[in-house]
């Protein structure tokens, strides 16, 4: 691992004003799990980490009367433990207690997870100057590209590895961002981006700029709602295809509803055109079978990746039974 300086401001202005112009030679610390992996990797070599362990008031979970807000530095097992988001957010607490092992969520964080890097092997490997480091190459079109897109796949191949975005796009979650100019808020729907937009990042989080909590507000709240995703491994393992719904029911009848899917483009999706096909429906399993049959049709498979479709129809179809029966 090259040396580096650590920073360890007290406050996010002082944060801030040490966090400079440049990605390459600043790095933020939240929970380290992803950020030392890159350093040893060698995909990362910062000059200064900006440690943000000793900052006041971005560590807490706070209920106000419109919403909650989630420090970016809450523990992933703190967040899946709080007996409220539980009650209120079953999806997101489902899909946290699927996250990592119970070691690395008690270390990880909201924030972490949120903006953790791909795990793409020829991204996590220094020996491939791929497009996503700067190169003119992405070497999982044409290479082992089994865990990779199905959708938004032009340039680059990479999934998104969240599976908390998911949720919480689905529970129309806004997120803080303070920069020079202090605080902005933005949908959670609109901090990724896709490699078209900007080929080395994944959100759009400025050098200096700080993801300070997350704002998830009360009318999503005691809904139907569902996260199901699927993975080789039961433990310790990132996500095949993963499905987030949120659904607002009269009786039987879908009244609104929110699809978001993770693990299978550079970012997750909501899909507006399968939130169409199910309000005003019926809840049943034909309009489930029709609804997930509908989400792969726009899909772009590479050579050794098809098999998603197939997980991806299966993990949907079974994510709205859950919710419509929630």
């Amino acid at each position: 691992m090259k040396p580096y300086k650590m920073a360890l401001p007290k406050t996010v202005k002082s944060a801030v004003s040490v966090l400079g112009s440049d990605f390459e030679k600043t790095q933020i610390l939240a929970g380290g799990t992803d950020l030392l992996a890159g350093m040893k990797e060698h995909i990362l070599e910062p000059e200064l980490v900006v440690n943000l362990k000793s900052v006041r008031g971005i560590s807490e979970i706070v209920m106000t009367k419109e919403a909650v807000e989630i420090g970016a530095l809450v523990k992933l097992d703190d967040l899946g433990g709080h007996k409220d988001l539980q009650k209120r957010w079953p999806a997101l607490a489902q899909s946290v207690v699927q996250t990592a092992t119970p070691q690395i969520r008690n270390v990880g964080t909201l924030g972490g997870n949120l903006c953790q890097r791909p795990r793409c092997w020829y991204f996590r490997d220094e020996t491939y100057h791929c497009s996503k480091k700067g190169g003119g190459t992405c070497y999982a079109f044409d290479g082992e590209n089994q865990y990779h897109a199905i959708f938004e796949n032009g340039v680059c191949q990479i999934v998104h590895p969240s599976n908390l975005a998911g949720p919480l796009i689905a529970y129309d979650a806004q997120v803080e961002i303070h920069g020079a100019n202090g605080s902005r808020l933005v949908r959670l729907e609109k901090f990724f981006v896709t490699p078209e937009q900007n080929i080395a990042r994944e959100n759009i989080l400025q050098p200096n700029e700080v993801l300070t909590k997350v704002i998830i507000p009360f009318t999503s709240a005691n809904k139907k709602s569902a996260y199901l995703e699927t993975r080789e491994k039961q433990s310790f393992d990132w996500a095949l295809c993963g499905a987030s719904l949120n659904l607002r029911m009269d009786g039987k009848v879908i009244k609104e509803a929110r699809v978001v899917l993770n693990a299978v483009a550079p970012r997750p999706i909501r899909r507006y055109d399968l939130e169409g096909m199910l309000v005003g429906k019926k809840a049943g399993s034909s309009l489930f079978k029709k609804v997930s049959a509908e989400a792969v049709k726009s899909a772009t498979p590479l050579a050794k990746n098809g098999y998603k479709l197939d997980l991806l129809r299966v993990v949907l179809e079974r994510g709205l039974k859950q919710a419509s029966e929630a």
